[in-house]
């Protein structure tokens, strides 16, 4: 069995990295922690420290990682062992992690790792082979500034800065909705803190709805899907309802622990569901809810400006909560959320729900 050097879960309690030491390699192995059972998401190789075999192809011993080749490391006779200030660091979004030291990154593992022969990078890989690929130019400089960041934000984030999140958070809704009927706390005391809080737009009959704290930090895996992810990468979620019903902050509580609970993102015109049902508070036929900043207005008042708010210089994007049925689930399946709006559009549907 190999020896645990060192084993970390993330702060979002989604992921668990895991530094182990085999008959003559170290190994980055990240887990994801969601489901009945963990599995590995991707296991990097980080160095050798015994002679590794001229032939990739060598077999391993069985229950054991494989060896790099010698063509696939820049010290075949061995490396140099783990410093002593060997430490690992959680990216923002919680879905990857590097091992750094006191001369910068040692290995890494991206929240996008694990698929189409890419596992990780490593300090003392040459080239790209199954094992681990170079961390060499653009791909380490990247690698660096990430860490930096991410440190920087650890820093900011684990630290006593919930009551300035809230406080910043409430004011904004104060300012763009009203003062505060009711709060809820989302989550259950996990991290990240969320609360939802109700607003009443006395002069419309509206109750407002809206989540603070899921914004102040980046959802995982958008790089992957936008080019600006950074741009769209802090939401809030809002609800509007007729009556100060407990339907619109259930729905919020549910969808705001989705980002983090489950190392993902939700964004514009996304949907969740798809069963017609599934919530009966807002009718039998709503079988979705749908994401957008740009909900119908209708024949109605429109819908309070939200925009203004920023974490650390990034944007806030409020995410207004629309219920939908069949219909307009399948337009809105491909990402083609615009046809879906329209057709609430067409059909009368509001950002009152």
């Amino acid at each position: 069995m190999p020896d645990v050097l060192m084993q970390q879960t993330s702060p979002y309690g989604t992921r668990r990295a895991s530094v182990l030491q085999g008959d003559g390699d170290l190994y980055l192995y990240l887990e994801d922690l969601v489901g009945p059972q963990p599995h590995t998401v991707s296991a990097v190789w980080i160095a050798n420290h015994a002679e590794v075999p001229i032939d990739v192809l060598t077999p391993s011993p069985p229950g054991t990682p494989a060896r790099m080749a010698a063509s696939g490391t820049a010290h075949p006779d061995g490396c140099p062992p783990l410093a002593a200030d060997a430490a690992l660091v959680w990216f923002e979004e919680g879905d990857g992690v590097a091992l750094v030291d006191g001369d910068g990154l040692i290995a890494a593992v991206p929240g996008w790792a694990g698929r189409d022969g890419f596992y990780g990078y490593s300090r003392y890989a040459v080239g790209r082979s199954s094992l681990a690929w170079e961390a060499g130019g653009e791909a380490r400089r990247a690698l660096e500034r990430k860490i930096t960041e991410s440190q920087d934000f650890w820093a900011w984030r684990l630290g006593r800065v919930w009551p300035e999140i809230r406080a910043s958070g409430l004011a904004h809704l104060g300012e763009r909705i009203g003062p505060q009927e009711a709060v809820w706390p989302v989550g259950e005391g996990l991290f990240p803190e969320i609360i939802a809080t109700r607003h009443h737009l006395s002069e419309q009959g509206v109750w407002v709805t809206a989540t603070t704290g899921l914004s102040a930090q980046r959802m995982a895996g958008m790089e992957e899907y936008l080019e600006d992810a950074d741009a769209a990468a802090h939401i809030e979620l809002v609800i509007a309802r007729a009556s100060p019903d407990q339907a619109g902050p259930e729905v919020l509580a549910a969808l705001a622990t989705v980002p983090f609970g489950r190392c993902t993102w939700l964004g514009e015109g996304h949907t969740v569901g798809g069963t017609a049902g599934t919530y009966p508070a807002f009718g039998n036929d709503k079988a979705a809810i749908l994401l957008t900043e740009h909900p119908p207005v209708g024949d109605g008042p429109a819908p309070p400006d939200l925009s203004g708010l920023a974490r650390r210089s990034a944007p806030v994007h409020y995410l207004w909560v629309l219920l939908i049925d069949e219909k307009t689930f399948e337009l809105a399946r491909g990402r083609d959320a615009r046809a879906a709006l329209d057709h609430l559009a067409e059909t009368g549907h509001t950002w009152i729900q």
